[in-house]
């Protein structure tokens, strides 16, 4: 875990100039669309391209998923791509933020939703496109919470945690959650 912290808050390079390590250009771009459909910019917070989160993942699948894994990922984040181009009729370089929120919409799945993909292959071993956008969703908001920008300003932070505190959580933080564990 501090290794993957340390990762993260290396992660510090402009949005606007990054180069994935792992992913090609073009899954880059895409990449930093969905993470902005996620975790958009508001009023009160960053976005989740802005604080570099794009640019974790890539480097989190290069340097902590083994060989496998990258092949597995690789293989289900260019199918997902390739839906992504007949799904709305454009090449990646014309897909907009609106054009992410509508396949987003059709493709990720939530609790009890049945993923057709899966049903129509039970056999098939590798992640379905509902399965990677689900795993790209998650691992955008586990790094954005774990961003120092969050953990400090957003979430109830104590830098020398150790002591105990019993009681109501809104009393103790604001309703905020614990930044460190």
């Amino acid at each position: 875990t501090p290794a993957v912290l340390s990762m993260l808050n290396s992660c510090t390079t402009t949005p606007e100039i990054w180069t994935p390590q792992f992913l090609t250009v073009p899954q880059g771009i895409i990449l930093k669309g969905l993470v902005d459909v996620f975790l958009p910019e508001t009023s009160e917070l960053p976005s989740a391209k802005a604080l570099n989160v794009p640019e974790f993942i890539d480097r989190y699948i290069a340097e902590v998923y083994d060989d496998e894994e990258q092949q597995t990922f690789n293989k289900a984040f260019e199918k997902t791509l390739t839906t992504l181009k007949s799904f709305k009729k454009k090449e990646l370089d014309g897909i907009v933020k609106e054009d992410l929120k509508v396949f987003l919409d059709e493709h990720l799945k939530v609790k009890d939703e049945v993923d057709t993909e899966r049903l129509n292959n039970p056999d098939f071993e590798g992640m379905t496109t509902s399965e990677c956008l689900d795993s790209l969703k998650w691992m955008t908001v586990n790094a954005y919470l774990n961003t120092q920008q969050i953990g400090e300003e957003v979430l109830a932070y104590d830098p020398v945690p150790g002591d105990y505190y019993c009681g109501d959580l809104n009393e103790l933080t604001g309703g905020k959650s614990w930044s460190l564990p």
